[in-house]
């Protein structure tokens, strides 16, 4: 019996052990990693995502970068996105031939050796795994719902040296270990910020006072207002360098060491690398120079591949679902689950109101105007670009026909013009003295007359629409309340009625690999078309891919006239090409940041055209 109870005693104290053991060593896994603690739950499936947000508190200050978390195993994998690591973290990416996996620099002792990152896509962002960067660099992180709190150790700024500044030169900084920065310029500053803390001797050899940039510039503003003289300020754990920049100029930033990198400032083609890099099935990112005579114009842009499955091609609106109201696109492409999306049509800045035609998902919502080019398609594959013409016509019980000049559109005519639920939920003049008939089940119900513009809102009734007749008194006697009206539309070219998405923009650049630009024939004014500036459009090439262009300023000077913007279209081998809106507008947008500029130069639009990744 003694023995027994021995045996027993004995069982029970090695099952103690093992247990205890095995407690420990679960405890130490957890240890290595202690601001992300293993989350088990039942059936949990691997690489599934367990979180996932859009805000970082990085040492206090709030940014806005998407972030996911998932299981590989029993290790708690974080992921930042990658366009978020590439402009805001200083994390540089380089080509690569394959989007699940991504190269990258960071703070590499020998500086021929890559870190090759593993990428996770989500419906809109592409995740790289930085969960070894991030231990190996002593990072501590912790999540809460939508946001993760990321801090990273204490860093001081050893030294920062100038070499020909403000002419063509560089900026060297030297670092006590590695630790996260992001570069970003206006036409006349630059600006290299960096987590860490100067030095105060190196502080008081620049003698600088505390920086005065607003990071909430608005883009409209002029940047010239912004202006500041080389210095280096520190506060709240972070370090800025600001650096002049003389029209024409470029900054480029690169990691020299483990503890050093280089900003250079030039005109040099070298300030843009180019790029290549696979995003996702069916989408590629590239970025390089195109030659064009004595010039060198900076060309970003997205090629999607339409014979991938899952990828689906749609005009976007700024303000959804109304027609009226501006956005700037990074604030509203990521509430419409797309990876990627390009600014489109024109809009009238003052009203911010529609100029142009605009179909989605087989909804006519506005009208063309002008005789201008405008692109269509559908996912069968087919697409086109061509000038495009709208007629609507209303024809009453007694035989009369009354042509309708727009529908939901800003440019205003002598004549009706059309206005659903499409344009919002109420409509207030554009014109003195519009007279407006409300139709309800293809009656109408009520006249109103108007006196100045926006004196009355009207309640645009969801069984009809509003007309808005502007002069041409002579269509009123043939609209009186009971008048029965029926509707119909005529398309040229007529197969523009067939596509399921249609945005229109102009002029139309190159037609069957040719140039077909002729700006006064889409009614374009001489000024718009001679003028220099930054540009945005749409094409397509032989093989199918459709392709999204911004072109900002060329080497030493402005962004391409449309002769040139033809030109650069022809010369990088697209079969057909539509110009869209430009200047500030102008702006790309991929998993979460603008891959052409800094998000605070790009205005708000209207319209754009998005590109999402369906399962």
């Amino acid at each position: 019996m003694n023995y027994q109870r021995f045996y027993l005693i004995a069982i029970a104290s090695i099952a103690t052990h093992f247990y205890t053991t095995f407690c420990l060593a679960t405890i130490a896994r957890a240890d290595a990693q202690p601001d992300l603690p293993i989350q088990t739950t039942k059936n949990t499936s691997v690489n599934k995502f367990v979180a996932q947000g859009t805000e970082i508190f990085l040492n206090g200050k709030t940014l806005n970068i998407p972030w996911g978390q998932w299981q590989v195993g029993n290790s708690l994998r974080l992921g930042i996105s990658d366009t978020a690591l590439d402009r805001q973290l200083g994390v540089e990416l380089f080509n690569n031939s394959n989007y699940s996996t991504q190269p990258v620099d960071w703070y590499a002792s020998d500086r021929a050796r890559k870190i090759s990152l593993t990428a996770k896509l989500s419906r809109q962002y592409r995740y790289l795994d930085i969960t070894d960067i991030a231990k190996n660099s002593g990072w501590k992180w912790q999540t809460s719902g939508n946001k993760l709190q990321l801090n990273t150790p204490a860093t001081k700024v050893v030294n920062v040296r100038n070499d020909n500044i403000p002419k063509n030169g560089k900026i060297t900084v030297t670092l006590d270990r590695a630790t996260p920065w992001k570069l970003s310029q206006t036409p006349t500053e630059g600006y290299l910020t960096i987590e860490a803390i100067a030095d105060p001797k190196l502080l008081d050899r620049f003698n600088a006072p505390a920086p005065t940039v607003d990071a909430n510039l608005d883009p409209d503003d002029d940047p010239a207002a912004q202006k500041l003289e080389y210095k280096v300020t520190s506060s709240k754990n972070q370090t800025i360098v600001q650096f002049p920049i003389v029209k024409g100029q470029r900054a480029r930033a690169k990691l020299l060491s483990p503890t050093s990198l280089e900003v250079t400032i030039n005109s040099n083609l070298a300030a843009i690398p180019d790029r290549e890099i696979k995003w996702a099935p069916g989408l590629k990112w590239r970025q390089k120079w195109v030659k064009l005579g004595v010039n060198n114009f900076p060309v970003t842009y997205l090629e999607i591949d339409r014979r991938q499955q899952g990828i689906k091609i749609r005009p976007m609106l700024a303000l959804e679902p109304s027609l009226v109201g501006t956005n700037h696109l990074i604030k509203f492409a990521p509430t419409t689950q797309v990876v990627a999306a390009i600014n489109g049509g024109y809009f009238n800045r003052n009203n911010r109101m529609l100029l142009g035609a605009l179909k989605r998902d087989g909804r006519w919502l506005s009208s063309p105007i002008l005789n201008r080019g405008a692109i269509g398609w559908n996912d069968k594959g087919q697409l086109q670009i061509a000038r495009v013409k709208m007629q609507e016509t209303l024809t009453t019980a007694t035989g009369d026909r009354l042509p309708v000049s727009t529908l939901n559109s800003a440019y205003v005519q002598p004549g009706l013009g059309r206005y659903t639920t499409d344009w919002g939920s109420t409509y207030a003049p554009m014109q003195a003295n519009e007279l407006i008939f409300t139709v309800q089940q293809d009656r109408v119900t009520q006249i109103t007359p108007s006196n100045a513009i926006g004196s009355v809102i009207f309640q645009i009734p969801t069984n009809g629409y509003l007309l808005a007749l502007r002069g041409q008194p002579e269509l009123s006697g043939k609209l009186s309340i009971g008048t029965s009206l029926s509707l119909q539309r005529q398309i040229t070219p007529p197969e523009f009625d067939t596509y399921s998405q249609i945005i229109a923009a102009g002029p139309w650049l190159v037609r069957s690999s040719q140039i077909v630009l002729d700006a006064q024939g889409e009614n374009f004014g001489a000024n718009f078309s001679k003028e220099s500036a930054v540009r945005s459009a749409i094409a397509n090439t032989a093989n199918g891919n459709v392709l999204l262009f911004a072109v900002h300023n060329r080497a030493g000077g402005k962004g391409p006239t449309l002769a040139e913007m033809a030109q650069l279209m022809q010369q990088m081998g697209v079969v057909d090409a539509l110009n869209l809106d430009g200047g500030s507008s102008t702006s790309i947008y991929l998993g979460g940041q603008l891959i052409d500029r800094a998000s605070a130069t790009a205005a708000r639009v209207h319209n754009a055209i998005g590109i999402s990744l369906e399962p």
